[in-house]
């Protein structure tokens, strides 16, 4: 992977941009999961499949907000 790439470059710099999905973790149970995203500075809801646990994916500030 050569990391001046124009391409690998955006990617870092906006997740999910060019591939279409992100990996994220759920905040209750640790899970690693893989989301679809359409708008790469977005916010996003998410309902984890392990522990329908309910969180928010802010990617403009790289942020994983929830409730306890």
């Amino acid at each position: 992977m050569d990391e001046l790439d124009p391409i690998t470059m955006y990617e870092l710099c906006f997740p999910g941009a060019v591939t279409g999905s992100t990996e994220v973790t759920c905040p209750h149970c640790d899970e690693l999961l893989t989301m679809q995203v359409d708008d790469p500075m977005g916010t996003y809801s998410l309902v984890c499949c392990e522990c329908d646990g309910e969180f928010d994916v802010d990617l403009a500030e790289n942020a994983v907000r929830w409730t306890p």
